[in-house]
């Protein structure tokens, strides 16, 4: 969405703001392209990513800088992001969803692929653009029921039992016709 300011100077909104980083972060690993990368991430952020010791402030950028160009010299990669949600709360934001990131080699072997659920926490800085300032991201697992108990707890009663097919017949409001005999 398209706002215009007081003096008409057209803005983009900050949910769009956001999706647009999320699309320039999407395109730069396309592009296999580290500064383009990692100009989405704020110099002071925090990198709390699965399966990698935490960083925070300067190093962390110095970090993510160095996984990415290792990255990028390995493999051809596709980032795909599905955003669950998006809230702004002033000059702070955040938003969650999954990654999915394809990592193709560039000599050889299979593809990879990594499925992600995440967490970012966005500041808008003094020049106007949201940048990431907090990343946080865990293993996706596939969905599953909760157990009963909690099923009960959460609702008087368990939501996915079914009643036996008798039953449903018993309380039919409208009985089924019988066959006719044919002779």
């Amino acid at each position: 969405m398209i706002l215009r300011t007081q003096d008409g100077e057209d803005t983009v909104d900050d949910v769009q703001a956001i999706r647009l980083a999320k699309t320039e972060l999407r395109e730069a690993f396309r592009a296999g392209d580290v500064q383009r990368a990692l100009t989405v991430f704020s110099n002071e952020y925090s990198d709390m990513s699965a399966g990698n010791a935490s960083f925070w402030g300067a190093e962390a950028k110095a970090v993510l800088q160095h996984r990415l160009t290792k990255l990028f010299a390995a493999y051809r990669a596709e980032l795909a992001v599905t955003i669950i949600s998006i809230r702004i709360l002033g000059a702070m934001a955040f938003d969650w969803g999954w990654h999915k990131l394809t990592l193709t080699p560039k000599r050889s072997g299979k593809k990879i692929n990594r499925r992600t659920r995440y967490l970012e926490i966005w500041a808008k800085e003094p020049d106007g653009r949201w940048r990431i300032a907090i990343f946080m991201d865990n293993a996706d697992v596939p969905p599953q029921m909760p157990p009963a108990g909690v099923l009960r707890a959460v609702f008087g009663h368990d939501p996915v039992k079914r009643r036996a097919p008798e039953a449903r017949k018993a309380k039919s409001s409208h009985p089924r016709p019988r066959k006719a005999n044919s002779m």
